[in-house]
């Protein structure tokens, strides 16, 4: 039981007469009445307020929800006693600290205080809490304390309810709607459909047919036509689909956050995500195989590809809680895993930045080192802050200076990058999916 602001000054009171007493003979008698009443009527009070856990408490909410988006959790209370109708109720929630509550009344207040109510008569009472998370992952909604006021509101009587929830906060895909028309409004509308050179000019090959009037001379298989001692020609579909391999960096780099903005504290891994997995959404829509790898120092998640409808699942599944690590991104061990893992030639779609001025000959020899097999893409997401300092400065000369040096070793940095089979995209991270998109498409339309 937790004594009330009422309950204490009744006892300040009870102390008052008290002290009266023992000056005064006279009064003792009425102070010993005085206090008998008073702790007479507070044990009354107490004995009177129902227990919290007579309630019957329900707690609902998603089971995802998107980064940086609220989202709402209802709580729904019963109460079979009569008696509890029309006492004050509080409720507290136990809550990590990457969650912050967005109260109804006042959106972006997050104070998290208690919520508190009246118990009905009648029927159920639900509460609405809005919550939201700027970290993605696993997050815990925990136990519900309840106090509830005894009816001359002396005293909470208070307990602890379990009930301990958890949800998925998730990369949200904003501009996935945006993406899709971009997508369509190019009018390649099958990217993932081009025929594939090969000998005899068609793409896959898929069975032997003996050679009939009209058929093109240069797909006789005559290895099969000497066997065989009569004309047979090789048959081809055309292949539905191209291999697209997203590489995330989860190194030191990719810790940086954006601080202001409606995507502040965004990292430049959750830029990334958001926009792989919205790239990812668009080739498997085409009919592509999909698949992915995280890295930071070693390989940290390996997704192969597959085209179907369930991909997007297993790609969000896998990198949802995918978070930035203190470790230096090696790429050039990263893709030589790749290679190991996956054969097969594909477009390798990398979400990274540029290395230190140390470090990028090595960067540069591990990109053309997969371009001998795969066509590549490097996405560098720049760092919002040193380029809106290069651009603007401020008033300090010398760090605009700094920034200014800096954005030129990086566009430095970006031009020794580029090579045959590798293309360089320099962008902001929160304006990375439609470049990326864009420079995606044209090089599967290039070929």
């Amino acid at each position: 039981m937790i004594p009330r602001a009422r309950l204490s000054c009744c006892l300040a009171l009870a102390l008052a007469a008290a002290g009266w007493g023992a000056f005064d003979t006279r009064g003792r008698l009425l102070a010993m009445a005085l206090d008998a009443l008073f702790f007479g009527l507070a044990f009354i009070d107490f004995a009177r307020t129902p227990r919290p856990r007579t309630l019957r408490v329900e707690r609902t909410l998603p089971a995802r929800a998107g980064l940086g988006i609220d989202f709402k959790r209802t709580l729904r209370l019963e109460s079979s006693l009569r008696r509890a109708a029309g006492l004050a109720l509080e409720i507290d929630e136990e809550f990590g600290p990457d969650l912050e509550v967005r109260t109804p009344s006042e959106v972006g207040d997050p104070s998290g205080g208690p919520e508190r109510a009246v118990l009905p008569a009648s029927g159920a009472l639900e509460l609405v809490r809005s919550y939201r998370s700027r970290l993605r992952g696993v997050h815990r909604i925990g136990h519900v304390r309840v106090r509830i006021s005894s009816p001359w509101r002396l005293w909470w009587r208070q307990e602890r309810l379990g009930g301990e929830q958890t949800i998925e906060i998730e990369p949200p895909l904003l501009g996935l709607r945006r993406t899709l028309q971009l997508a369509e409004s190019e009018r390649w509308r099958d990217p993932g459909v081009r025929k594939l050179r090969r000998r005899g000019g068609q793409s896959e090959f898929e069975s032997l047919r003996e050679l009939v009037q009209g058929d093109d001379l240069r797909l006789v298989d005559w290895k099969a036509f000497a066997k065989r001692g009569r004309p047979i020609v090789r048959q081809f579909q055309e292949e539905r689909g191209q291999e697209l391999i997203l590489v995330f960096d989860a190194g030191r780099r990719m810790s940086a956050t954006s601080a202001d903005g409606a995507l502040g504290g965004w990292s430049k891994l959750d830029h990334a995500l958001d926009a792989g997995l919205q790239i990812a959404a668009v080739a498997l829509r085409q009919g592509d195989r999909v698949g992915a790898l995280a890295f930071d120092s070693r390989v940290l998640r390996w997704i192969p590809p597959m085209r179907s409808a369930a991909q997007q699942e297993r790609l969000r599944d896998a990198l949802f809680d995918l978070e930035a690590t203190d470790e230096e991104s090696d790429l050039e061990r990263a893709l030589r895993e790749l290679g190991l893992r996956h054969r097969r030639r594909a477009y390798v779609v990398i979400l990274s930045d540029v290395a230190d001025p140390l470090s990028i000959e090595r960067q540069k020899r591990a990109l053309r080192a997969a371009s001998r097999r795969h066509k590549v893409l490097f996405a560098a997401l720049d760092d919002p802050a040193l380029r809106e300092q290069a651009a603007h400065g401020g008033d300090d000369a010398l760090l605009r200076a700094a920034a200014v040096e800096l954005m030129d070793e990086r566009a430095t940095s970006l031009r020794a990058l580029a090579a045959p089979g590798v293309r360089v995209l320099d962008a902001l991270p929160a304006e990375a999916a439609a470049p990326l998109l864009a420079a995606w498409l044209s090089m599967r339309r290039g070929g």
